[in-house]
Formats: C-alpha cells, sequence, structure tokens
C-alpha cells in the first residue's frame, strides 16, 4: 500500500506514572489526577472512594441541580474517607412503563414482531418519560431518596424527581450533605401527580394499541447501510489490523481502573474490649442444635465452623435471648466482587456510567448478630437496602466483640457509610438485572432449538439478528453481543444466580 506512515505507541497503563496518565487523559479525573491529591491533601486523608462517573468527567464538572463544582462536591465521612461520588439519575417511570408494554406484548417465535416491540417501547418511553438520564452529584441523590422516604406512602414508588425538581427542595452547602425542605418537595409531587397517572395511561394504550396491531413499523430488510468511510474510520481500521489482539475499549477501561477507588471500608472506631458472657453447657448447646432442626445452614455447618464476619465459633455466637433462652442462628448473605474483565465492562458499560460495576458474588454464612446489624440499619432508616453494606463494612461497624454476647456497634457510622454507598446498591440491582436477562436469552435460546427446531448455534445467529435490529447495530455487533450474553447467561446458570 502506498502513502505515508506513522508510529503508534499503545500506551501501558499498569506502568504509567501518575504524571504520565494524568498528561494522556488530559482534563479527566481519577486517583491520579492533581486535583484529586490536593483535595485529599486538603482534608489531610490518604482514604478515597472515587466512582467511576467521577473518573469519567472532566475536572471542570459541575452538578445540574446543585451548581457545585467538583472540589465543593467533596466531603470527608466520618471515617477519614474522601468520598468523590456522582450518581446517574434517571426516571423510574420509564422503567415500570417498559415493563408494562412488555408484559402486554410478550416476545414470540416471530422475529419481526420481537424487533418490532423493542422499537415501539423505545419510541413510547420518550413521551412517557419525565426527563433523560443525567449524572447528578451523590447529595442531590441522596436528597431525592431522603425527599421520597419522607412523603412515605403519599408517593409512589416509581415516581423519581427530575433534576430541575431536586434544585427545588434542596440546600446545599460546600463540602456536605444538603438541607432538604421536605414541605417544597410534598407541593412537587402534588403538583406533578396527575401527570404521572396521565403518562402512564398512556402507556398502558400505546401498549395495547400496538397487541392489537397498531402503530406498527415495518423492519428495514437487509444490512443496514455503514457511511464509515471517513478519515478517523478508515485510520482506526488499520490500527485493528496492525494489532488484532487490542481488545475493544480496553485501553479506556485500564485508564478507568487506575482511575476509581474504593476505600470507604475502614474501621468506626478503635475496637473496645468486652468480657465474653457464659457459654452455653453441653446440654444447651444441644438444645439450640435442636430448636435449628429446620434450619438447613446450622445443619450444613460442623461444629468448626466460625461466622464470616466476626469469625465467632457456632458454640461462641449462642447467647441468651431477653427472656433468658439460649438462642444462636446462621444466616446467608452475598458479598458482591467487581467486574474486572475487560470485555464485560464493554458490553454491560452503556448503563454503568454512574457507578461500579458487580461482576459475580459469593455467599457467607454469618451468625444473628452480624446479620441483625444489616436489619438495624434498615429499621432506623427505611430507605436503605440489605445490599446498603457490604461484608467489610458490617465487619467495621462492631465496635466490640465478645463470645455468647451481642456485638456493640456504632450505628452512626454503619448509617452513614449505607447511605453513602448509593452506587454499590445501583450495581447490586443491575447486576440481578443482568443476570435475569442473560437467564431469559439463555431459556429462549433454549427454546429456539426445540421450537424451530435448530442448534444452538443457529439460535445464538437468530437472536442476534434480532438483537441488531432492534438496536439499530451492525449484525456483527448484534451476533457478538448475543454471543457474549448468553455466555453469561451459561455462567450465571452454573452458578444458580438469578
Amino acid at each position: 500500500m502506498h502513502g505515508s506512515s506513522i508510529t503508534i505507541t499503545i500506551p501501558d497503563i499498569e506502568s504509567m506514572t501518575d504524571d504520565e496518565l494524568e498528561q494522556l487523559a488530559r482534563m479527566r479525573d481519577g486517583r491520579w489526577s492533581a486535583q484529586t491529591k490536593a483535595l485529599m491533601r486538603r482534608f489531610n486523608t490518604d482514604k478515597l472512594n472515587l466512582n467511576r462517573a467521577w473518573a469519567g468527567t472532566w475536572q471542570g464538572w459541575t452538578c445540574p441541580c446543585c451548581q457545585r463544582a467538583k472540589p465543593q462536591i467533596a466531603r470527608l465521612t466520618t471515617s477519614g474517607v474522601l468520598l468523590c461520588q456522582l450518581e446517574l439519575h434517571h426516571d423510574h417511570l420509564g422503567d415500570k412503563a417498559g415493563k408494562l408494554f412488555e408484559e402486554i406484548n410478550q416476545k414470540s417465535e416471530d422475529r419481526e414482531f420481537n424487533i418490532q416491540v423493542s422499537h415501539a417501547k423505545y419510541g413510547m418511553l420518550q413521551f412517557v418519560e419525565r426527563f433523560e438520564r443525567t449524572l447528578i452529584c451523590i447529595d442531590c441523590n441522596l436528597a431525592e431518596g431522603s425527599a421520597k422516604a419522607a412523603l412515605d406512602s403519599a408517593v409512589d414508588w416509581d415516581f423519581t424527581f427530575s433534576p430541575k425538581e431536586i434544585t427545588g427542595f434542596i440546600r446545599a452547602t460546600d463540602n456536605g450533605v444538603h438541607t432538604v425542605d421536605f414541605e417544597a418537595a410534598r407541593t412537587t409531587w402534588e403538583r406533578v401527580k396527575p401527570d404521572i397517572a396521565d403518562r402512564l395511561d398512556f402507556a398502558e394504550r400505546m401498549a395495547i394499541r400496538f397487541a392489537k396491531g397498531k402503530n406498527r413499523r415495518e423492519v428495514a430488510i437487509g444490512v443496514r447501510a455503514d457511511f464509515w468511510i471517513d478519515d478517523r474510520a478508515l485510520v482506526w481500521a488499520q490500527v485493528t489490523d496492525a494489532l488484532p489482539h487490542l481488545d475493544r475499549s480496553s485501553i479506556g477501561m485500564k485508564v478507568l481502573a487506575r482511575s476509581v477507588a474504593r476505600d470507604a471500608v475502614g474501621k468506626s472506631a478503635k475496637r473496645k474490649v468486652k468480657p465474653a458472657g457464659k457459654p452455653p453447657s453441653d446440654a444447651e448447646f444441644a438444645d439450640v442444635g435442636s430448636q435449628n432442626g429446620e434450619q438447613k445452614h446450622w445443619n450444613a455447618v460442623s461444629e468448626e465452623w466460625t461466622c464470616g464476619c466476626c469469625k465467632r465459633s457456632k458454640r461462641e455466637i449462642c447467647r441468651k435471648s431477653n427472656k433468658g433462652k439460649w438462642t444462636a442462628r446462621i444466616h446467608i448473605i452475598r458479598d458482591w466482587i467487581a467486574e474486572e474483565d475487560v470485555s464485560n465492562l464493554y458490553w454491560r458499560g452503556g448503563d454503568m456510567t454512574g457507578g461500579m460495576v458487580i461482576g459475580s458474588h459469593v455467599t457467607v454464612l454469618i451468625c444473628q448478630d452480624c446479620r441483625h446489624i444489616i436489619s438495624e440499619v434498615q429499621r432506623r432508616d427505611g430507605t436503605l437496602e440489605e445490599s446498603s453494606l457490604t461484608l467489610g463494612e458490617v465487619e467495621a461497624a462492631i465496635v466490640a466483640i465478645a463470645p455468647n454476647q451481642m456485638h456493640d456497634i456504632d450505628y452512626e457510622w454503619a448509617i452513614e457509610t449505607a447511605r453513602n454507598n448509593r452506587d454499590l446498591v445501583a450495581a447490586v440491582d443491575e447486576y440481578h438485572r443482568h443476570a435475569r436477562d442473560a437467564l431469559a436469552k439463555l431459556a429462549r435460546a433454549k427454546w429456539l432449538m426445540k421450537a424451530v427446531p435448530c442448534s444452538f448455534e443457529k439460535a445464538r445467529c437468530f437472536m442476534g439478528y434480532e438483537h441488531a435490529k432492534a438496536e439499530d447495530v451492525d449484525l456483527e455487533e448484534g451476533d457478538a453481543y448475543m454471543n457474549w450474553l448468553l455466555g453469561e447467561g451459561l455462567r450465571f446458570e452454573s452458578n444458580a444466580v438469578g
């Protein structure tokens, strides 16, 4: 080939110094940036919680709700962690309307119908959702949740305050959480309530019309025109030909991995010494075992088992209740593992700009006293979820541990930490949605194999075509996506995730 030649150096992101990375990712942000380091010096801390959304925006970004810049948004938690978090705020009304549309128009073996369902649903959502997905600061997102919690039963939990509406009921301060004007929030809800009902009515009417054969739109035949002949596309084609091993978006994902930090786990206070309680006798311990006869987790582990959180043994978790009765229980919880695979991050990255991505989980058996921490945190703040605390954070909230005694807990620290974990809760919810979607697609592939009948490969191609047409992407892209998603379905199926 005749023409000019250039030499391109593919950066080794893992080995670059912070200064080199800052030169590469100019004006971007992360734990390596001069701005972040200046904030850590200002707040006199070496612990940082900086999420993907913060890393994915430029250093001069300002929140559209409270109008604070990043140096004003960053704040220190009671455990000395600098919190640098932004959240992707979206209208949950769209989730409800989309689910309603799919329930009325369930997918079938008709490929064109399935593609039309996806097109019609996304078109309908443009008239149902009250605002586009918007990046806002963690404190504006927390204020929105607090406002809905204060309204409680008066508000539909599928309703979401828009960014402009949040602006109307918050009182912002630099480097701190917002004060919420709950009466202003209530007034806003009362004003928009009729519009919410009208939008849901519209969604249902459109779903029914579509189910009756109305408002259909013929799917384009053949391959989508791809007008890619521009300088950037041609140069990139040369790069991929020369470097076939270069994974899709791998450089950007590696920069992102270097940028984020999650140091929120830390002791709420120095652990105190607490005297041990009276242990159960052999007869009393045997009685506890009898009480747990139908409790599968108790019987599934030996006497050498220890709690996955506080490390106490079976005998040591036994204690007397307020009524003087010996009691002990073993519970199961999930501990989350962040996604690190570049390919998985690419395919799942579209909806996860706002926070972390969960790739898998492990199940952990813990004692009743450790499980009680999660329940009590939720009881004290009804806006919090079971997934609002990690296992490490539950352990960090314990001020004192002793055999045969309840734990002493720093609930103020635990609740603050849980409130700051909105990105974790969103990531767990997305992980469950991803698992359900992958398993549903796998089930459909298996159904096609029997109904057509056809091979798994043919079913995958069929579904890849559907996806490409529905999402208006290249057939190659649709095929690659479905190959990945069905692989995820097989992974979740083997691990019994759903």
